[in-house]
């Protein structure tokens, strides 16, 4: 277990493999979204709510993978006041 300390301003982003895999073919030979894409959505919106991160995140991560979804993805998204 790691404790975790948040302070006023954090964004604390939880999230499923769906979202960092998204784009993968199910051969598994296509560029998938990836962690560090994901990092960088959330870095560009960090200032903004948490709502406007999630959304700004799902559209990027639509965007990059408009074909149907192969896995669910979850996407959660906390801004610590």
């Amino acid at each position: 277990m790691v404790d975790c300390i948040l302070t006023p301003g954090d964004v604390l982003v939880i999230y499923t493999d769906g979202v960092s895999e998204a784009g993968e073919s199910a051969e598994g030979d296509s560029e998938e979204f990836g962690e560090q894409r994901l990092v960088e959505a959330i870095r560009q919106r960090q200032k903004r709510s948490a709502g406007k991160i999630l959304d700004g995140i799902l559209r990027e991560v639509q965007q990059f993978s408009p074909e149907e979804q192969g896995d669910d993805m979850t996407l959660i998204v906390a801004r610590c006041r």
